[in-house]
């Protein structure tokens, strides 16, 4: 039964998702949202599933700002639904860990959105956001983790993961602390929430259809993990290189 419901949470992710992006191509096309263009991008996430989450989430920012929510309450609220994704991995239940992410990603982009519409963007509330957004991430690897305990292989890819996606932020941050324009790249924190959402909605599918229930593994988080662990090093990397040239001497 438990694993019914999650099948079917998977597959109400991924129809909600498209059915998302056809309303924003029929409707919204015109829109374009200011802080979709200042962040780019990528090869993971282009600009235009950027601006049709912006604009899907404006029913969303006007009523938070009419019911007068403050941002710091929606950024703490994020973690609930992500603190729910990392217990449900470790249960291998991977359409509700998919669910738990992606409820946590709206808040994230949630607050911001209700700060700069009230003018309450602060570098306070940027700090707060950017810890919580550690927290967040470390509840669903830890999860991650728990189910695979006892594969070390994958285990370390889940480390390797956890670690690139620590040194992607921090080379944003060391940027910003030395006056630098911080470097554009690939697997960002938004990249990486698409690539683990898109993971864990699609273990299960692939566990019902694809894996023997002999030894089901849930190759679509395995791979998300891989793709992490490989990108946001290489990532991490490409980013620090171009500081270095940038930087002072």
């Amino acid at each position: 039964m438990n694993e019914t419901a999650d099948f079917v949470a998977a597959l109400a992710l991924g129809g909600g998702c498209l059915g998302g992006g056809l309303a924003y191509a029929i409707f919204g096309r015109a829109r374009k949202f200011a802080r979709a263009e200042q962040q780019g991008g990528t090869v993971v996430l282009g600009v235009g599933v950027m601006h049709a989450g912006y604009w899907l989430l404006q029913p969303a920012v006007r009523g938070c700002v009419c019911a007068g929510v403050a941002p710091a309450t929606l950024t703490w609220a994020s973690l609930a639904p992500a603190a729910a994704a990392g217990v449900a991995a470790a249960g291998g239940r991977w359409g509700f860990a998919a669910w738990g992410l992606f409820a946590s990603a709206l808040l994230d982009v949630l607050d911001g959105a209700v700060a700069r519409a009230t003018g309450r963007a602060t570098p306070r509330g940027a700090l707060l956001d950017s810890v919580l957004d550690r927290y967040a991430e470390f509840f669903f690897f830890a999860g991650v983790l728990g189910f695979y305990r006892g594969q070390t292989a994958i285990q370390l890819g889940v480390l390797a993961a956890l670690f690139g996606s620590l040194l992607v932020t921090y080379s944003t941050a060391k940027a910003e602390a030395l006056a630098l324009t911080p470097p554009r790249g690939w697997m960002k924190r938004s990249d990486r929430l698409a690539v683990l959402i898109a993971g864990a909605g699609l273990a299960p599918l692939s566990q019902r259809w694809w894996e023997p229930a002999s030894a089901v593994t849930g190759w679509p988080v395995v791979i998300a993990i891989g793709l992490i662990a490989v990108g946001a090093n290489v990532s991490a990397a490409v980013r620090f290189a171009a500081l270095g040239r940038n930087a002072p001497r």
